[in-house]
């Protein structure tokens, strides 16, 4: 069972809790923010806890792409996974592990486990 903890954000709320849920049963800790600057508070208070950010990337108040170079730069080890229904330019710019929505449990679970797993 997964020990990893994954700061979660995406700004529809049934989208973020379907993907909070399926994490949480895979044994995953997960802290979730609405969007950017939410996430940027989380991640103030869980900074060493957190291993992997996992984001939206169109969000309201600030974007996945912004979020992403916020929290890079204060922990450079972070892991992350951009998510997008709009394609994946911006996503790749950010980071070469992307999910396009829609995708399936299994297909973001198993995306988690090889970027957490990956050195």
């Amino acid at each position: 069972m997964a020990q990893e903890t994954i700061l979660l954000v995406e700004d529809e709320p049934a989208v973020r809790q379907l993907f909070a849920t399926a994490l949480s049963r895979a044994g995953y800790t997960v802290f979730e923010a609405r969007n950017g600057e939410e996430a940027v508070k989380v991640f103030e208070q869980h900074a060493d806890a957190i291993d992997l950010l996992l984001t939206d990337m169109r969000m309201p108040y600030m974007g996945g792409a912004e979020l992403a170079q916020q929290l890079r730069g204060r922990k450079e080890s972070l892991k992350m996974i951009c998510i997008s229904g709009y394609g994946g330019a911006v996503a790749t710019a950010v980071s070469t592990d992307f999910l396009a929505k829609p995708f399936s449990r299994d297909e973001m679970l198993k995306k988690v486990r090889e970027v957490l797993d990956r050195s």
